[in-house]
């Protein structure tokens, strides 16, 4: 019979391996890291192309202020989540 671990062994969420392995820290260990953070722009997400095969005409787009920013997810923020409900 296979024994199975749990994923919290298997997956390295936290900031630091648990299994001993010599990779160390992750690196996502503080809020704001650059390299850990997604920037979509809201214009990606809100984008509604008008579709004229089927007549489809769209509503107004948001104003043109909110539409230049961006949403910001912060990897580390997910990764405590995670950790936390582990």
């Amino acid at each position: 019979m296979v024994k199975l671990e749990p994923l919290s062994a298997l997956w390295k969420f936290g900031t630091v391996n648990k299994d001993g392995s010599a990779t160390g820290a992750n690196g996502c260990n503080a809020l704001n890291n650059p390299n850990y953070l997604i920037n979509i722009p809201v214009s990606d997400v809100f984008y509604d192309p008008p579709v004229p095969a089927i007549g489809y005409v769209p509503l107004a787009p948001p104003p043109a202020v909110l539409m230049a920013t961006n949403i910001t997810i912060d990897l580390y923020e997910v990764q405590q989540t995670v950790l936390l409900s582990q």
